[in-house]
């Protein structure tokens, strides 16, 4: 994030220690530090927002495709049962036909 060496940090404390002074030093870290955590939190849930958003957007994207993909199976589910059906109204029929034929020739 920020790239800090140790020179860099030793100038900053020695500014920090001339401007603010042993004796508030350790409440300016202090509120320095809350702060750094307070930013870093926020940061963290933002984060985890936009994950979830995320993954929400992914999870609707597989429910529809479930969806597709349940509702075509049993639209063809429903055509093979009608299919069969028709089959066998039709060997019926052919039966009765065959039957009636048969009576009237022999009977």
């Amino acid at each position: 994030m920020l790239d800090i060496g140790f020179p860099e940090f030793l100038l900053i404390s020695f500014v920090l220690l001339i401007v603010v002074g042993p004796k508030d030093l350790p409440k300016v870290l202090r509120s320095i530090t809350a702060f750094v955590r307070k930013i870093k939190s926020m940061a963290s849930q933002f984060h985890s927002g936009i994950d979830d958003l995320a993954n929400e957007a992914e999870i609707s994207d597989l429910r529809k495709e479930v969806n597709k993909i349940d509702k075509n199976s049993l639209i063809e589910d429903h055509v093979g049962e009608i299919k069969e059906l028709k089959m066998n109204q039709y060997l019926i029929l052919y039966d009765t036909f065959v039957f009636q034929i048969f009576q009237d020739c022999f009977l």
